[in-house]
């Protein structure tokens, strides 16, 4: 009986994490949608370095950790955690293919809000 409430919650969990996990995404801004060749040179000549690179971004960044999180360098507004973790992985997750400026949550590479003054 156990077992079975077990594998209850455990297929629930999963199937309830994308849903939870969800962004909202209103797709690409008009005129914004690159051309069908620069997608494809993004998905293979960027996004595959791209993704090996912030494994390795973030496998440095815990490694140095009994370093940097003593003197503050891990934690504060303007981190290496940021800028090590946060900043490879929008790259290579949160963008739209082809596009290198523009994130799917229409934030800043480092995920703050972006302020228009006009």
């Amino acid at each position: 009986m156990r077992n079975l409430i077990c594998a209850v919650l455990t297929a629930a969990t999963l199937l309830a994490a994308p849903a939870a996990m969800a962004e909202r995404d209103d797709g690409p801004r008009s005129g914004s949608v690159a051309p069908g060749w620069l997608m494809a040179v993004d998905f293979a000549f960027v996004r595959t370095p791209s993704f090996v690179l912030s494994i390795a971004s973030t496998g440095v960044f815990i490694a140095t950790l009994p370093i940097t999180y003593p003197i503050g360098a891990a934690t504060g507004p303007q981190n290496l955690g940021s800028y090590m973790v946060t900043v490879p992985w929008r790259f290579t997750t949160s963008r739209y293919y082809g596009d290198f400026v523009e994130y799917r949550d229409h934030r800043t590479i480092t995920g703050r809000e972006i302020i228009d003054e006009g």
